[in-house]
């Protein structure tokens, strides 16, 4: 994660997208500016609306793992999951901190259906039922969920949509407090979903103005593939013979 970038915007996949560079005042990792891409586009394209939600979790210890964030996703994912039947998947990225001020910290994206889930007060409740339940188990890591989380609704079919939001969410990738120094070597500054993309019949990124009905027929005729039937002249199995079938299994 070396690669920086100090620009006011940044092309990525044919697209030029805003970046909160404070002016080109402070940098931001150009590589968490390509996971925060890669998983917005993934997710509108299974959902023509999301709704991104912002979470900063405080955590009282230094710890050198991430385990608590991946509880928490783990945790997240199945209430979104099952409390919301038509929201199948969660998107996310996360950001590990170190200040001061604040101690250790995480930023946190989260990225829902937004037919399905309209606002974030319920993903707020939630956050506070993790954070007690780490509590209740007598964990001194116990994290604390920012009182005032943002969100903000992204419509695949309004125009400009797409880069406000990214510009909003680009604030993750900033290099400044990126904890380098209290972490364990296989413990990552940041993390996203890997929540594939919905195709469309050309075989590319379903987008805005794609059609909906071409593309569930183009997933259901590539899932038809199958491999090549055996003809007459294949090599037959060779089956055992009796004799064969009683030999000792060690000798």
């Amino acid at each position: 994660m070396r690669k920086q970038t100090k620009e006011s915007s940044i092309k990525l996949n044919g697209k030029t997208l805003p970046v909160n560079t404070w002016g080109g005042k402070k940098g931001c990792y150009v590589e968490i500016l390509e996971g925060i891409d890669d998983q917005m586009t993934t997710m509108l394209s299974h959902h023509d609306k999301v709704l991104m939600v912002r979470l900063d979790v405080h955590v009282h210890d230094r710890l050198a793992d991430n385990e608590i964030m991946t509880d928490f996703i783990d945790r997240m994912r199945r209430w979104a999951c099952g409390k919301y039947k038509k929201n199948k998947r969660l998107g996310y990225i996360w950001c590990r901190e170190l200040s001061t001020d604040k101690g250790l910290h995480y930023h946190l994206v989260l990225l829902l259906n937004g037919n399905e889930v309209k606002s974030h007060y319920y993903v707020l409740e939630k956050a506070k039922q993790i954070a007690a339940h780490h509590a209740h188990r007598g964990y001194e890591r116990v994290p604390h969920f920012g009182d005032d989380p943002m969100s903000m609704m992204i419509d695949r079919d309004i125009a400009g949509d797409y880069e406000r939001a990214f510009e909003w969410a680009s604030y993750l990738a900033k290099t400044r407090s990126k904890d380098n120094k209290h972490r364990s070597d296989k413990a990552n500054n940041y993390q996203t979903s890997r929540i594939k993309p919905r195709l469309n019949e050309h075989g590319d990124i379903f987008k805005s103005g794609d059609d909906y009905k071409k593309a569930i027929a183009a997933k259901a005729s590539r899932s038809k593939q199958t491999l090549p039937k055996t003809t007459a002249t294949d090599k037959p199995l060779r089956m055992m013979t009796d004799a064969e079938r009683q030999l000792p299994l060690f000798g």
